[in-house]
């Protein structure tokens, strides 16, 4: 996937809430305040002096916009690897993967709906980002999460706590109780990961949760991706690991 952005090499200054940050732009005095899109605590990338990328907003029409730029990306403060910190990209990057064929257990699925709405035991309505149906109506929902947090090669979600993504794998749960397929799909947005792991520290109900999920017969998967400041792209799938066992 190629991206329509022109992305401004900055210098990271301070983040003063989870959605915005504060960068001067590299050849220039110039202090932007950018709208970050990874909610995440990312404590160890956003590093006063680390590079970020950020690219100028278009004209808004949201008159309550207070920020002139976005963040898309920032080299790792320690060895410079290029991370997305767009938690948006890999429903996109998702897609794109199913119309190449990217992933064998999915091909079976002609048709494609996103957000589609499903009504929990309790009541609750939650948007689950994919259907997958095949020709004989059998269905797989699906469940894409960004994962930008690495830890001695191990990719983590969450970075901070998600009632809503518990709220997500719970759903995914009963469905294949019910009879579904079901899959979360952890798009891990850098390639220097080698397994993939739920962040129990950061948000052990979460954690909880997917092994529970798992357990009834969700299917747990994790990729990485290549990237640089113009594309990303899938790159090769890593193992998963729960703590109670392993799904390769």
């Amino acid at each position: 996937m190629n991206f329509t952005f022109h992305p401004l090499r900055a210098t990271f200054l301070e983040r003063p809430n989870r959605y915005v940050i504060h960068a001067r732009l590299h050849g220039s005095e110039d202090v932007v305040r950018a709208h970050c899109p990874d909610p995440g605590r990312l404590q160890e990338l956003l590093i006063p002096g680390a590079v970020v990328y950020v690219d100028e907003a278009p004209p808004s029409t949201n008159a309550n916009r207070r920020t002139t730029h976005t963040l898309r990306f920032v080299e790792h403060p320690e060895n410079g690897q290029l991370v997305s910190l767009n938690s948006q990209l890999p429903n996109a990057v998702f897609a794109e993967g199913l119309a190449d064929g990217f992933f064998p257990q999915f091909n079976r699925y002609a048709n494609t709906a996103k957000e589609v709405t499903l009504i929990g035991e309790d009541g609750t309505r939650s948007r689950i980002d994919f259907q997958l149906r095949d020709d004989t109506g059998n269905v797989c929902w699906v469940e894409v999460k960004s994962a930008s947090l690495v830890i001695d090669d191990v990719a983590l979600f969450p970075d901070a706590p998600t009632v809503r993504g518990r709220r997500h794998v719970d759903e995914l749960a009963h469905r294949a109780t019910v009879g579904d397929a079901a899959a979360v799909v952890f798009i891990v947005q850098r390639p220097d990961a080698s397994s993939f792991a739920p962040h129990s520290e950061r948000d052990p109900e979460f954690a909880a949760s997917l092994r529970a999920a798992a357990a009834q017969g969700v299917s747990v998967y994790a990729y990485t991706c290549q990237l640089t400041t113009q594309s990303i792209r899938l790159d090769r799938p890593i193992p998963v690991h729960l703590m109670d066992g392993s799904i390769d």
